[in-house]
């Protein structure tokens, strides 16, 4: 009764609920029961649809970004609920000389968003800060597969990124580091270990795994978290908004945790991949035989 009453008198004076210490929109997002709107409870995520290789995401085989109709070495699509991410990987490849690092490979990466793809308006000067905030999120990326890929195997040459958020529905970021992660992989491009990447933000003074946009919306903190699956040692932690005293702990626990579950998905899909095409290999073989 006291909460409401505070909730009522800032109403009337214009003010967020926020300001009365809670993130806005807790109260809509959980139910006393734990339970989320879509049904999950905090510490499950969304329903994750992945696919590798070309055939598989319907033959994406010309790149974004490139232009002349380069084929893509990797390729690979990821869905985590409704956002949904595409990868590309060109090379390793030659690079112009001046260009050159002499003892390992150079890694280029960049992330867009189709103007479809999210329900978000932007308003005056909001092209320009998107491009902005898609700029920082690209080095986001390419520093995090900087540590993870062993570019000392590939001197003087180049390894280019492209991710594309075809829909996103909150945790775009950690949707494009899945996607790069599986395309690098369908690449054969050597890694250190299997880098996935989930966010967790809180909701009420409860920490959440995999945020859906309305629920990034309420205003409460968040984290981006990718990590090195096998070791579990993390390679990108973003902390947006300010994080309540004592919260960040079960916040980096939640998102750790999240990281998990998604890599036993993607290995499981990169398995699959690896096991048909395996099969097709053999097939092809004993048909040349015969």
């Amino acid at each position: 009764p006291e909460l409401t009453r505070e909730l009522r008198q800032a109403a009337a004076q214009g003010e967020p609920p926020s300001c009365c210490g809670l993130a806005m929109g807790s109260f809509e997002h959980v139910t006393p029961e734990g339970f989320r709107v879509d049904g999950r409870r905090l510490h499950e995520p969304r329903c994750i649809r992945c696919a590798v290789g070309a055939a598989a995401i319907g033959g994406g085989s010309v790149g974004v970004g490139l232009g002349g109709g380069l084929e893509a070495d990797g390729c690979a699509i990821f869905e985590l609920g409704g956002t949904k991410a595409v990868a590309y990987v060109y090379g390793p490849m030659e690079m112009r000389r001046g260009m050159q690092q002499h003892d390992r490979a150079t890694l280029s990466c960049s992330l867009s968003t189709a103007s479809f793809g999210t329900a978000v308006r932007l308003g005056g000067g909001g092209t320009r800060g998107r491009d902005r905030q898609s700029t920082e999120r690209s080095l986001w990326i390419q520093q995090t597969f900087e540590h993870a890929i062993l570019l000392e195997q590939y001197p003087r040459s180049q390894i280019r990124l492209y991710v594309h958020l075809l829909q996103s529905d909150g945790a775009g970021v950690a949707a494009a580091i899945n996607a790069a992660t599986l395309a690098l992989a369908d690449a054969g491009i050597p890694m250190r270990d299997t880098v996935s990447a989930c966010t967790a933000g809180m909701l009420g003074r409860r920490a959440a795994v995999d945020l859906s946009r309305d629920e990034e919306m309420a205003g409460g903190a968040q984290v981006t978290m990718a990590t090195l699956a096998g070791a579990r040692k993390v390679s990108l932690l973003e902390v947006e908004s300010k994080v309540p005293e004592g919260m960040f702990a079960p916040l980096y626990e939640t998102a750790l945790t999240g990281c998990d579950a998604i890599a036993l998905q993607m290995k499981a899909c990169l398995l699959e991949h690896a096991t048909q095409s395996f099969s097709l290999r053999m097939s092809l073989r004993s048909g040349q035989k015969s």
